[in-house]
């Protein structure tokens, strides 16, 4: 390796010390926020698990032995959220569905494909479902999120094993399984989910070709594949292809980064080319071509300037400041031309000051990072403001088993929903601990540098765009736990 390739991952090490260190801490703090009755529980639980140490670790080897009971369990969970569920997917989510399945009128969803065109894809692959199985599309769209799910907890278990050792498999697939496996997020059946298997995809291959074990040309040509489905969906997808070039290109190795370059992108070429053309030639629903009526990518940082990083309003408040008051009523009033966006910018960057711009980011970062259940917000549909209410709630509204699931699951503000965000909470604070861990000091391992570089990237994205929600991790979360458990591997073998 070269001396530019162990200087750039040396700083790089030291950077993400601090960004794991931050993570961690904010982390223990929303623990810490929990009722003192839980954290009295959680301390005793912890002791007795020190204390039990052989009988929790035969535990943990028995699981680890039964994956497919685990499976199993985890997929009856989920088939007791989807159909206790009373709200199956909310606000951007829901319009984009309803609009698919045509349960709202044409011109109000033309509308919103027409200011957020990043979600047209999305809308696509429903649209697609419903004319292949009509209303029936619904429950579909609910089984594919599903096989999304568990499909990835398979890939992402097949990256630990294939190329690490079983203990790094075993606790990626626990991290997984008790994160997003036990999870209502299998009810939202939007990019956050429909992306994971891709997402995990990438990173299979991505790892296989630094460790050389796959056939590099064939293994190049799926990454492109997949890295092309994925962006559609995710253009975050492509934060991760930046870190593993970037990585190659400081090997010094040319004539493999330039070959290995050149398969690549001609195969992501091709497909990202084929989706692209199918996208702008649909004729499914009529979208205005005008970047004044569309958010684009300065949008994005306008919003990421927000305080919070994700407060819309604040931001269309500031937008319209340059529209007609006249057209401030107006859905498509021209607030998201560029010239407009560009302006408002400027304005929120020179209203902040060093200090404050400090504290921007720390605040944005710690919002991002701090939550276990991933930031998951559903309330009762009556409080919703664009909800899709699942067709089986008339008949599980009444049911006091489904309410205790909505109450402990899904409602955010239900009666027992803090204990098992609780739960989710320790969790995170497990995966940051890995975290910390992987990153402790620096080593010469290409594959913990490839991993600290894609999270690194991620984050800094998330600086920069919209940011502050720790859904948003989502689409970084296949490095996010291969990294962590590496880190708590590292930590059992001490």
């Amino acid at each position: 390796m070269s001396s530019m390739y162990h200087l750039f991952f040396n700083c790089l090490q030291k950077l993400m010390w601090l960004m794991t260190l931050f993570w961690l801490v904010v982390v223990v703090r929303e623990l810490w926020s929990f009722p003192r009755l839980f954290l009295y529980l959680a301390i005793i639980f912890l002791l007795l698990l020190v204390w039990k140490k052989k009988a929790v670790l035969r535990a943990y080897t028995y699981a680890m032995a039964h994956k497919r009971l685990l499976i199993g369990l985890a997929i009856l969970f989920q088939l007791l959220v989807i159909g206790s569920a009373n709200l199956l997917v909310r606000r951007d989510a829901a319009v984009v569905i309803t609009g698919a399945l045509e349960m709202i009128e044409d011109q109000s969803i033309s509308n919103y494909l027409t200011r957020n065109p990043n979600n047209l894809p999305m809308f696509l692959y429903a649209r697609a479902l419903y004319r292949l199985f009509g209303t029936a599309s619904l429950w579909v769209l609910q089984a594919l999120g599903m096989l999304y799910i568990n499909g990835t907890a398979y890939i992402l278990y097949r990256t630990g094993r294939d190329f690490f050792s079983q203990q790094v498999a075993d606790i990626l697939f626990i991290l997984y399984l008790l994160l997003l496996g036990f999870s209502p997020y299998v009810i939202q059946t939007y990019t956050d989910i429909t992306s994971l298997p891709f997402l995990a995809g990438q990173l299979y291959l991505m790892v296989a070709l630094l460790k050389e074990e796959r056939k590099v040309t064939q293994g190049l040509c799926l990454l492109g594949i997949l890295t092309a489905i994925a962006s559609i969906f995710r253009p975050t997808a492509l934060v991760i292809v930046i870190a593993f070039v970037l990585l190659l290109f400081l090997r010094g190795k040319w004539r493999r980064f330039i070959r290995y370059m050149a398969v690549f992108v001609s195969s992501f070429s091709v497909m990202f080319a084929g989706l692209t053309y199918g996208i702008h030639h649909q004729q499914e629903v009529k979208i205005v071509h005008d970047e004044t009526l569309a958010k684009g990518l300065t949008t994005f940082i306008n919003l990421g300037l927000t305080y919070s990083g994700t407060n819309q309003e604040d931001m269309k408040e500031g937008l319209l400041v340059y529209i007609d008051p006249e057209k401030h009523g107006d859905y498509n009033n021209g607030m998201f031309a560029k010239e407009n966006e560009i302006k408002e910018i400027k304005r929120r960057l020179r209203n902040y000051t060093p200090v404050t711009f400090a504290q921007h980011l720390q605040y944005k970062l710690a919002m991002t990072l701090y939550d276990g259940s991933l930031n998951w917000l559903y309330r009762k549909p009556e409080d919703e403001k664009t909800p899709l209410v699942s067709p089986l709630y008339k008949y599980t509204k009444e049911n006091r088993f489904a309410e205790v699931i909505r109450q402990s699951v899904i409602q955010y503000d239900g009666d027992y929903y803090h204990y098992y965000r609780g739960i989710k909470q320790l969790v995170w604070l497990v995966v940051a601990l890995g975290l910390f861990a992987a990153v402790w000091r620096y080593r010469s391992d290409e594959t913990i540098n490839f991993l600290s570089l894609a999270i690194f990237g991620g984050l800094l994205f998330l600086m920069i765009f919209e940011g502050g929600k720790t859904r948003y991790l989502l689409q970084f979360f296949p490095q996010i736990l291969l990294l962590s458990s590496l880190g708590l591997n590292k930590i059992r073998e001490r």
